[in-house]
């Protein structure tokens, strides 16, 4: 609409203008007539920049989409809502009706914010709609106390459902109000007869008055919780009676006293710690990636090169097609391969990480296959191996050319059959596997130095990923940096609000052998470092990066860059390539890593050889 519709200086215009939420308002055409001041605190854009354009959407996203306003001026944009909002309101019309909307939006600035949005035409007496009102509340802080609450509440049900010990609760008449799986399972009783029950229906008669005295709801002393080793018996509901031992715990719900019952049958006792013991020694094997940080929607870029690779990852996921991640270390393989697989149908299912780097070819078999009981000495138990604890999930090969040539046969047969027998066994053993491979090595040079075998290569290689490295996509560093500033801000309560220019401008010329890894680190040391309220990095780079460097960019080839830079490391660190001081966790590399890179390079033994 032509902005004398709506007059400067009225009362209307005023309120928007001043009111404490977010707001701006279009026209017909969707161009900003008004961006008030909290919408310039939220977004960090101001007014005069945005006023006039159609650029209002990048105050809220990296990328060009419809904001809400948008969809209520064009009615084909409707049917894109569910595609564009986490949670909408069900009974909007566009063009009519007010639309509301609550949706993660990842702000320019690196922010991941909760915003509950609402847009609402303004209707002329013709009954035209002349303008859009939007309004953004920032909603961060009660979304995630609202997920917390319920993981919490998940966590309980899941708990008391899936606690091997029985749990009963009981009310102030003694009456069965809760009874778990695992009660279920020891009584050899559903829930359904159990509760409503008197609890004395599941206590052996020659215990219940010792029952009775411990359950002494009437007794004001009785508010401890009581533990009961031994001495007490139970009975199924097929009147057998077993030894148990027994947690009595008080509690006062709504003025009445009532008592949980946590028990268990001592019998079983020894078969369940022999169980988590086994448990114990397959936990090893379990790996774990950091939670807000493995799924597409978290990976921080806006760059083209990345948004070509997520469109890729997304494309194969639903696929059962091997992947092959092909990218220099630290550029976040080991991400994309956390979100191939949550974007699969194996999302359910595990996905266990192998570090091919770290596998001696002798020990190459029990680690992918498992072994039995005795197939060697100190195979005290029978052990699974990754490709059994993946079945039915992914088996992610990181650093896989770092594979020895016995490694490599090895591995091959169980990619081709998908079957296998553990060390030591005979049983074949047949999985269900997605694999996803990665490496830093360009695996058809190694194949031309037959240092890796090209039957095992077209195996892995159906579909292959390039991932960019960090100086490929300069315009990640910022929204990075500030992504790392905020993140280690709040972990040692530094209060800094972003970069320095200087520091920024530092940050962009640097080549980042390392890349996103080596980024991270610089950025957590320069929080420590730093005292005032914008992040200094100082001279963090300059033992990276010479004066020559920055004056001739491009002057030497990546490798000699690469080996300067771990030449550099290796000398400040006094040649030591592992441990906390070592060179290899300045570089953000594993060591075994830096070690193949050392001999790639040309860098010699003697400082390879320093004790670590």
């Amino acid at each position: 609409m032509p902005r004398q519709l709506i007059k400067p200086n009225t009362f209307a215009e005023h309120l928007l203008q001043h009111l404490p939420v977010p707001t701006f308002v279009l026209d017909s055409g969707h161009r900003v007539i008004l961006w008030n001041s909290a919408c310039e605190a939220l977004t960090g854009c101001r007014a005069a920049d945005i006023i006039g354009s159609n650029r209002h959407w990048q105050g809220f996203y990296t990328l060009e989409r419809p904001c809400l306003a948008d969809v209520l001026l064009d009615e084909a944009l409707a049917c894109r809502l569910p595609a564009l909002y986490e949670k909408t309101s069900a009974n909007a019309t566009p063009g009519i009706a007010t639309l509301h909307t609550e949706n993660w939006c990842v702000m320019p600035d690196g922010r991941k914010l909760y915003l509950v949005i609402d847009a609402g035409p303004i209707i002329n007496e013709a009954g035209e709609v002349i303008a859009v009102v939007e309004t953004q509340r920032d909603r961060t802080e009660q979304r995630l106390m609202m997920q917390a609450l319920e993981e919490s509440e998940q966590r309980f049900a899941s708990i008391v459902s899936s606690a091997m010990d029985a749990i009963v609760g009981i009310d102030h008449q003694k009456k069965i109000t809760l009874f778990n799986p695992a009660a279920e399972r020891i009584f050899q009783c559903s829930q359904d007869l159990a509760v409503g029950q008197l609890l004395e229906r599941f206590i052996a008669p020659r215990c219940r008055s010792l029952f009775e005295r411990f359950l002494a709801l009437d007794d004001p002393a009785a508010k401890k919780p009581i533990w009961v080793a031994e001495g007490l018996y139970a009975r199924r509901a097929n009147s057998e009676e077993f030894p148990i031992e027994a947690t009595l715990s008080p509690l006062s719900v709504d003025g009445e006293q009532r008592y949980t019952v946590i028990l268990r049958d001592v019998n079983e006792r020894k078969q369940a710690e022999q169980t988590l013991t086994r448990l114990q020694q397959e936990k090893g094997y379990l790996q774990e990636f950091i939670n807000t940080e493995h799924n597409l929607g978290d990976i921080v870029s806006a760059s083209a090169e990345m948004q070509a690779v997520f469109e890729q990852v997304r494309m194969v996921a639903i696929t059962d097609t091997p992947v092959l991640l092909l990218g220099e270390t630290g550029t976040g393989k080991e991400l994309l391969a956390r979100a191939i697989h949550e974007l699969s149908d194996r999302r359910a299912a595990l996905l266990v990480k192998v570090n091919c780097a770290a596998l001696p070819s002798e020990l190459i078999e029990s680690e992918l296959f498992g072994h039995e009981k005795g197939a060697f000495t100190g195979a005290t138990q029978q052990r699974k191996g990754r490709f059994e604890l993946a079945n039915g999930g992914t088996l992610f090969l990181d650093e896989v050319g770092e594979l020895t040539a016995a490694a490599q046969a090895k591995l091959l047969r169980v990619l081709q059959e998908q079957e296998f027998e553990r060390v030591g066994g005979s049983v074949t053993l047949k999985v269900d596997v997605r694999i996803i491979a990665a490496t830093n090595r360009s695996l058809a040079d190694e194949i031309a130095q037959g240092r890796f075998r090209a039957d095992l290569y077209y195996r892995l290689n159906v579909f292959p990923i390039e991932v960019p490295a960090l100086r490929e996509r300069s315009t990640d560093i910022p929204l990075l940096a500030r992504f790392f500033l905020d993140k280690y801000a709040r972990k040692f309560g530094k209060r800094i609000r972003d970069v320095s220019a200087l520091s920024l401008r530092r940050l962009l010329e640097y080549s980042w052998p390392g890349n996103v890894r080596e980024l991270q680190n610089v950025i957590e040391r320069a929080v420590i470092l730093s005292s005032g309220p914008l992040l200094e990095v100082g001279q963090l780079l300059a033992s990276h990066k010479s004066d020559d460097d920055a004056a001739q960019p491009g002057a030497e080839t990546l490798a000699e860059v690469e080996r300067s830079h771990i030449l550099r490391t290796l000398e400040e660190t006094g040649g030591v390539i592992a441990g906390p001081a070592g060179a290899a966790v300045r570089l953000g590399l594993n060591p075994n890593t830096l070690r193949s890179k050392m001999l790639k390079l040309g860098i010699g033994r003697p400082l390879m050889l320093q004790q670590d």
